[in-house]
């Protein structure tokens, strides 16, 4: 009976570790995963397979680089031959035969101002911006001959200094800034020529072109000015509150002066312009007139239109009616000021276009990337400041860069080294930071499902956390499979995890290890 019940002791423990070894390599067994060591990832085909990468996660995302940044077009790589046309601070010289007078020639250097005008003496005002120098040269010929000042007038123009004929670099570059465009046919691999080479970390550059290259100016004439001779006339107002009409005379150069007398038919005198101006109060006022509050005005100013040239009177601000309130009630809070809500603000088109270059197919040679420079275009070259965090159970976690290149999160797992000793890389997270916003988005990811490629792989982005994770089980796993070493002589060493140091190298005698220690003291033998 005895022995019956040591059997059967004996046979319940021997299922009891058949049951608990499956219960703890059971999800451990189950494939992609490997046999004891979920750590050990893997597909491992017969023959080749092909995978996709994923760029976007979530619908939220963006595109990788600049916002709607574009593939060069065939466009891009026509150059345009065409005349320049003036824009404003441009600077011109201007000659002109017999103008101011006879037998020598006028000559000036003018620069545009800022509306787009220049001036010369006995023609005035000329709009030159958008025109060609041909163009604003027959325009003074026309000028000339219109106003009767020279039969056959003989006039050059020519350009000086052209301020809007350029292009700019920025970013990774030797020597960034603004230089002039002289050739049409300039291309972007002349460029990185003229600035120096790009940084080796760099492999996007960007174009940023504007749509219309020209800009908008005003068509408006403008205002002429009065000759030195004429005077400007501002007629009073109909009906004057001090039952008198006046008349204000504008010469240049003088300000306001007073209209000659036979041009008004009854002039005040001097009397009278004091009261108007500045009346004095009566020293007793009558009883029917109530004597005016504290920072009440009992004349207001007299204020002068130039628009409408009227003279008016300012507003009267009426005192504030103070009214007994409690102290706790004398101040209020003030009233809410509306929300304000994005979708309010009216949208704009878009006025510039961005250009997307692969740099590493630029100095490879392919031509569709070496695209003709634009006047005004900005040459952005983003210098790569990019990294991501690896943290959990990996070999080497910390900050990584992605060094101008973009990496997967297989890429990754390669940078640090693997996984760590507890991995379970099928709990493994992304923490996702969302542009614009203090938002970040958590997305798992079964990292043994894309090894295996049932799944695609994940380009990470700037700022990525990668955590992968761990669980319950991988201690127990880690304990199993290192419970056993096989040696040489076709032993093993039980339980690996505990044994004593014996069992992986041999240990110094003790004698010799206190002899060293006293000669390392200085102590006597």
């Amino acid at each position: 009976m005895n022995i019956n019940y040591k059997n059967s002791a004996m046979l319940c423990a021997g299922v009891s570790c058949v049951v608990l070894f499956g219960i703890l390599t059971g999800c451990a067994m189950m494939p992609p995963k490997s046999f004891l060591d979920p750590t050990r990832v893997g597909m491992f085909p017969l023959e080749n397979r092909e995978g996709g990468i994923r760029r976007v996660l979530t619908p939220r995302e963006g595109p990788v680089g600049l916002a709607n940044a574009v593939e060069p077009t065939l466009e891009d790589l026509v150059a345009i031959y065409e005349e320049y046309r003036l824009g404003p601070l441009d600077q011109i010289g201007i000659i002109v035969n017999d103008l101011i007078q006879a037998g020598i020639p006028y000559q000036v250097t003018l620069e545009i101002n800022s509306t787009g005008y220049i001036r010369l003496p006995q023609v005035g005002l000329i709009k030159a911006v958008g025109m060609t120098d041909r163009e604003l040269e027959q325009d003074i010929i026309t000028r000339l001959q219109e106003a009767g000042l020279l039969p056959d007038p003989i006039v050059q123009v020519f350009i000086t200094a052209k301020r809007h004929q350029f292009f700019s670099v920025i970013g990774s570059v030797s020597r960034p800034g603004s230089y002039n465009l002289v050739q049409p046919d300039t291309r972007l691999l002349d460029v990185l020529g003229i600035v120096g080479d790009i940084g080796p970390l760099s492999r996007r550059a960007y174009i940023v072109r504007r749509m219309e290259p020209g800009l908008p100016y005003e068509e408006e004439t403008p205002m002429e000015l009065p000759a030195e001779d004429e005077g400007l006339i501002i007629p009073p107002p109909d009906d004057d509150e001090d039952g008198f009409e006046s008349t204000l005379f504008l010469r240049q150069g003088s300000g306001l002066q007073e209209p000659p007398p036979a041009e008004r038919e009854s002039p005040p005198d001097e009397q009278e312009l004091e009261e108007i101006i500045a009346p004095r109060r009566p020293t007793s006022p009558p009883a029917s007139q109530q004597a005016p509050e504290q920072g009440e005005r009992r004349f207001a100013p007299l204020i002068f239109d130039p628009t409408t040239g009227t003279l008016k009177e300012a507003p009267t601000e009426q005192a504030p009616i103070r009214a007994e309130q409690p102290a706790e009630q004398a101040f209020e809070e003030p009233a809410e000021r509306p929300e304000f809500d994005w979708e309010d603000v009216p949208e704009y088109e878009l006025s510039q276009r961005v250009i997307e270059i692969d740099v590493v197919a630029l100095k490879a040679g392919d031509p569709r990337y070496n695209i003709v420079i634009r006047s005004r275009d900005l040459v952005n070259i983003p210098v790569d400041t990019g990294v991501f965090y690896m943290m959990g159970e990996v070999a080497r976690p910390g900050v990584y860069s992605f060094g101008g290149r973009e990496i997967t999160i297989k890429q990754a797992i390669a940078t640090v080294g693997g996984f760590g000793r507890l991995a379970w890389p099928s709990r493994c997270e992304i923490i996702r930071r969302e542009k614009g916003t203090d938002k970040q988005i958590t997305i798992p990811v079964n990292l043994d499902h894309v090894f295996a490629g049932l799944e695609d792989d994940i380009l990470l982005r700037d700022d990525d956390i990668v955590n992968v994770g761990t669980d319950i089980i991988a201690p127990f796993l880690f304990v199993i499979r290192n419970s056993f070493r096989f040696t040489y002589g076709f032993g093993f060493v039980y339980d690996r995890n505990f044994a004593d140091k014996d069992a992986y190298y041999g240990q110094m005698n003790p004698e010799s290890r206190k002899i060293a220690e006293r000669q390392q003291q200085g102590l006597p033998f």
